[in-house]
């Protein structure tokens, strides 16, 4: 972390998450120390700043960017400002940069590496599902990061076929790092950021909000070289990524869905209007052939496990399995979902093991196998 971090993090406090005026300051000075030096005056003289900017940088003080350091500190957390060398370029290129990342984890070289965004939606047909996992692993499989958002559905799935493909993955999260957002997530998360990175345009206990994941979206394209949208309704928010990635001058690509799937309205809806069709991983690398592929994979990835049809087991037992999905689920969300009591559910689960039908993790979590 260099020295300007603090100021970084000042500016983002003031101006907000999403200001594209911390890039503009930043174009205009040798340093931003000599920015936050200069005091109103030199602010007015910049020329990118409205009263209510100056005002609201006035009443933001620097020690409240000191102590997110200590908090970032005491969590782990690495603090990289627009300037560090670490900062990625792709991202410094877009129109609203973040002033400054948080990160848990090692960013890894997007500059040397095909970096390819996967999104879609959080209701991921069994199709959905093994596209995700399929494409994500055999892209990482060649040496390409995978960058999602950490939510659950094509994002998880995304995440979960690099790492098990023994790649590399980024989540660009839509509240502070450490924020308890979506628990039942959070062993991915961790596993994330043992190989990869999360990352954050927000501090520490930073809580998710109606704009914080429209914001982040534009994290996620703007890493990236280009944009995969897995499956999407019509309204989705993986559009906004989509049209965020168009903007911003990156690749957009969409895997063609079933034409009477309301999740495939949006996916070909973007093939109509111009997204590159998506049949095979090879779809994407052939793109970009400034990238060093390793090569195509020496084993096939293997698809995210679907739930089996006609199997032998009681009806309480049919029920649970229903509900347990390949992405590990908790007990009480299984119990939850079910409509069971917790006795009749863990019976059904000891059921479905000696089946082999499902596998216990560590933290009372199941997933079908």
């Amino acid at each position: 972390m260099t020295d300007s971090a603090k100021y970084d993090i000042w500016l983002s406090l003031a101006l907000g998450y999403s200001s594209p005026k911390p890039k503009a300051i930043h174009g205009l000075y040798n340093s931003i120390k000599e920015f936050y030096d200069g005091g109103e005056n030199e602010w007015r003289l910049s020329g990118v700043l409205t009263q209510k900017d100056i005002t609201s940088l006035s009443n933001t003080p620097i020690s409240k960017a000191l102590e997110i350091i200590a908090r970032c500190d005491s969590l782990g957390i690495s603090v990289i400002a627009f300037d560090d060398a670490e900062y990625p370029e792709k991202l410094s290129e877009i129109y609203d940069p973040p002033a400054v990342l948080y990160v848990k984890g090692k960013l890894p070289d997007f500059s040397t590496h095909l970096t390819i965004a996967m999104v879609g939606t959080r209701k991921a047909t069994v199709y959905g599902k093994m596209a995700s996992h399929l494409i994500a692993g055999s892209l990482a499989k060649v040496g390409a990061i995978i960058v999602s958002g950490g939510a659950v559905g094509i994002d998880s799935l995304s995440h979960i076929g690099a790492m098990e493909a023994g790649g590399v993955t980024v989540c660009v999260l839509g509240c502070g790092i450490n924020y308890p957002y979506l628990m039942e997530n959070k062993k991915m998360r961790d596993e994330i950021a043992s190989t990869g990175a999360l990352i954050s345009a927000y501090p520490p206990d930073y809580p998710s909000g109606k704009f914080t994941f429209p914001e982040r979206n534009r994290i996620i394209s703007g890493l990236s070289d280009g944009v995969v949208v897995i499956e999407a309704g019509v309204k989705s928010g993986s559009l906004i990524t989509a049209r965020l990635a168009m903007e911003q001058g990156r690749d957009v690509f969409a895997v063609m869905g079933n034409i009477t799937s309301p999740y495939s309205q949006g996916t070909n809806a973007l093939i109509k209007d111009g997204a590159i069709p998506v049949t095979d991983f090879t779809d994407i690398t052939s793109y970009y052939p400034q990238f060093s592929i390793v090569a195509e994979p020496d084993d096939p990835v293997i698809p995210v496990p679907v739930h089996k049809k006609h199997i032998g087991v009681s009806e309480n037992a049919k029920k649970v399995y229903a509900v347990i999905t390949a992405e590990p689920i908790h007990i009480d969300s299984i119990t939850s979902a079910s409509g069971l009591p917790v006795n009749r559910v863990l019976q059904a689960i000891t059921e479905l093991e000696l089946e082999g039908l499902i596998a216990s993790e560590k933290g009372r979590m199941y997933k079908i196998i």
